[in-house]
């Protein structure tokens, strides 16, 4: 089950839509985020096959087969899209569009290879607003506005969850096991029980990361949570993967090596998914491009002993 900080749509400094969505509340990508369903398809964001300076963000699916297919393409340029799962496994795209103050905002949920409309697309950002969010079982979706909660239930109707204490912007959600709200700021990560706001890891991100993709890169992308309460991040600031207990315990479970950093996880049936990409190294920022200034993603597996396997990676060949 996962929140898909899929952080969205762009965050590499480059000549496209990157610096500006960068500066934009959400920290945008356009390549993070995976979720996998009951089937064992892999859905994931990235960017949309690059004809010019366009920026179409996508949800892609990998099915058992080994098969790409695109399931959802953003409806405007420039464009980010969160994948997001409930504890029950049904997935959901946040679509964002534009750019600040006056971003377009829409809610997709996915059935396999289809894609329908849960929240119409407007520019109300008190409605629903892209930074992070997670849907419960229940249809409830939580969503953050800088360092606000809000939670909107299935008729539309909004509130504000007051936190206890103002832990500043939020950037990651998710839906636990228990329908306990998991939410990570720049750096802290906590765990909502009621009333009740707990601080299961505080200082996660490093001051200076040996293994930085690029300065302004220092982020979290994803988040995931296991059956047994394990917490899962995907830390592209320092090129892992890191496993929190809920006792708070860290260990670190995959390493990226350059120039491949992750920004995506999910997690079932005790094996560890991670979505990584290349950063691409070129003037003008190509992707599914198989040369130096690439940018493509791949995919790999951890099972329950540690053992890490490739399951995709795509060639243009």
């Amino acid at each position: 089950m996962k929140n898909r900080y899929s952080t969205f749509c762009s965050i590499v400094f480059a000549t496209l839509s990157f610096i500006v969505l960068l500066s934009s509340p959400a920290k945008a990508h356009p390549w993070g985020g995976l979720v996998i369903d009951s089937d064992g398809n892999l859905y994931f964001t990235f960017i949309c096959p690059f004809v010019d300076d366009d920026h179409y963000a996508c949800v892609w699916k990998i099915d058992a087969n080994q098969e790409l297919s695109e399931v959802l393409k953003s409806q405007r340029s420039p464009s980010d899209i969160i994948l997001s799962s409930s504890p029950g496994g049904n997935i959901y795209a946040a679509e964002r569009n534009g750019y600040s103050p006056n971003f377009t905002n829409t809610l997709w949920e996915i059935h396999s290879s289809e894609a329908s409309i849960l929240i119409k697309p407007n520019r109300n950002q008190d409605a629903f607003f892209i930074q992070a969010y997670a849907v419960s079982d229940n249809g409830i979706i939580y969503f953050a506005k800088e360092n606000q909660l809000f939670e909107r239930d299935t008729n539309g109707n909004i509130s504000e969850i007051v936190l206890e204490k103002d832990i500043g912007n939020i950037w990651l959600l998710e839906v636990g096991n228990n329908e306990e709200l998991y939410i990570m700021n720049d750096s802290d990560l906590y765990v909502k029980t009621g009333d009740n706001l707990r601080l299961i890891a505080p200082g996660l991100k490093k001051e200076n990361p040996e293994n930085i993709p690029f300065r302004g890169a220092n982020i979290f992308f994803d988040i995931a949570i296991d059956k047994n309460d394990n917490i899962y991040l995907a830390y592209y600031g320092n090129r892992e993967v890191i496993r929190i207990s809920s006792a708070g315990e860290i260990q670190t479970i995959l390493e990226s090596l350059a120039p491949w950093s992750p920004h995506g996880v999910d997690v079932i049936n005790g094996e560890v998914y991670v979505l990584e990409s290349t950063l691409g190294n070129g003037k003008w920022w190509k992707f599914w491009e198989n040369e130096d200034d690439e940018i493509i993603p791949r995919i790999r597996k951890i099972n329950s002993d540690g053992e890490i396997t490739e399951l995709f990676s795509y060639s243009s060949d």
